[in-house]
């Protein structure tokens, strides 16, 4: 079979552009963190890793490099589960590290570390991976879980469309009229670019029942509530006398818009401004516009003309015939530019599912999207009733997540609020490749 074909080594057209870019300059290996109700065995934890690439053999890839291009390669060595210990020890995914895989599995205590270089997937198609693990761990531990049919187990069988590139199926005449024309944003630029800077997540957390009463209370959706928030907490900040605005980057899950059972990467980003003129403004007034705003960019044509011209500029960096060292820095500077065409990025993975056998054994979920080289990075998830805003930052100035905090008790959401250092794992094709 021709390699270059074959389903198991297929990137999507957008997810290719992570091949060549590093932690530093993009959120490229988020980190699922989950507390189990015991200590974890590294022994059940590998075997059930193991049982899992058995039903998501696309994730058993490394990556190879040409003289113009970084490819999938097929593995043939086993997974490894790594300890982990929240300040020092530091890893390089795809590397030896990791026995070259393009995910990692770790463990601390009673919590497992799941990540994932953002080429293999999607947050949505990972999260598939991560309930089939879970599962099979708490069946190796000997608990008495069955699946009620929404994990991916293997009694279920892998398709080749669960790899395919959904983007193939997007149109070409999709029309760009009314997408929102952004102006410059503005930047913490103190804290953007901070290369290999530590990093610190704060986890603000509160019921999911309250942020329900409040999206109700004021007729809007939750994002339309916590972006606007987040952004006048950024803009009492950084940006007072600045006409500049705030400008959230927002990726879109397509699935919705576009039939595919693809866990690959698949998503369009839009901006979502919050004018300095907001400032002068009640909060119930700033999301109402907010909502509007939105209703308006998630026009299904908007979407997916976004989503097929970005997924076109990566196809054709990864194509193009130049000289590989020279890809990485145009590849690198698209996606620098992208990234700070905007303040900082906002993403939600929405809801964790579990069968309700296996949530006694699973206690907490989040999910963090690091800062890399913009000031702030966001990512809201929820489990067993409770919400989790994940927020990473590169300094110890807790300002902007305290007025945050401030700002959703305004109304009516009292949160809780904890920090924590938070060690990036590392990726860069140069160290991914084998050494010949």
């Amino acid at each position: 079979m021709d390699l270059l074909n074959h389903p198991l080594l297929r990137t999507d057209s957008y997810g290719k552009i992570f091949l060549y870019v590093n932690q530093d300059i993009c959120a490229c290996v988020p980190r699922h963190r989950i507390r189990m109700s015991e200590p974890v065995n590294p022994e059940h934890l590998l075997a059930a890793v193991k049982d899992a690439l058995l039903r998501f053999p696309y994730l058993m890839v490394g990556i190879e490099k040409s003289k113009t291009q970084y490819v999938y390669r097929l593995l043939s060595t086993d997974p490894v589960v790594l300890p982990f210990d929240g300040q020092t020890m530091r890893y390089a995914i795809g590397s030896e590290d990791t026995h070259g895989y393009l995910f990692l599995v770790g463990y601390q205590n009673d919590e497992i570390f799941m990540e994932y270089q953002h080429s293999i997937s999607d947050g949505r198609g990972f999260e598939e991976f991560i309930r089939c693990v879970l599962f099979n761990y708490l069946r190796h531990c000997g608990h008495p879980v069955e699946n009620d049919g929404t994990v991916r187990t293997l009694d279920t069988f892998y398709s080749q469309e669960e790899s395919e590139d959904a983007y193939q199926k997007l149109d070409e005449n999709y029309s760009s009229e009314g997408i929102y024309t952004k102006p410059e944003a503005l930047h913490a630029d103190a804290l953007s670019d901070l290369a290999d800077a530590p990093e610190i997540v704060t986890e603000v957390t509160f019921p999911f029942q309250s942020l329900r009463a409040a999206t109700h209370e004021y007729g809007v959706s939750p994002l339309s509530m916590i972006s606007p928030l987040f952004c006048r907490a950024f803009y009492q900040k950084f940006g007072q006398g600045s006409e500049k605005p705030v400008i959230a980057q927002i990726p879109v899950d397509l699935h919705p818009y576009v039939p595919s059972v693809t866990n690959r990467y698949f998503i369009c980003f839009l901006d979502l401004p919050y004018e300095a003129a907001y400032e002068d403004l009640p909060l119930p007034e700033v999301f109402r516009k907010t909502k509007d705003f939105l209703k308006a960019q998630m026009e299904p044509e908007l979407l997916l003309y976004r989503a097929k011209a970005a997924s076109d500029a990566c196809s054709e960096i990864h194509n193009r015939d130049i000289p590989l060292a020279e890809k990485e820095t145009a590849a690198q500077t698209l996606v620098h530019n992208f990234v700070h065409g905007d303040s900082f990025l906002i993403t939600n993975v929405g809801e964790f599912k579990l069968p309700d056998c296996m949530r006694p054994y699973v206690l907490d979920y989040g999910a963090v999207l690091p800062s890399a080289s913009q000031p702030f990075g966001m990512l809201i998830s929820s489990y067993g009733g409770k919400m989790k805003l994940s927020i990473a930052q590169h300094d110890h100035d807790m300002q902007v997540c305290t007025n945050f905090v401030k700002l959703l008790s305004e109304i009516g959401i009292d949160a809780a609020m904890k920090s924590y250092p938070f060690v990036v794992t590392r990726f860069s094709g140069q160290t991914a490749c084998p050494q010949f």
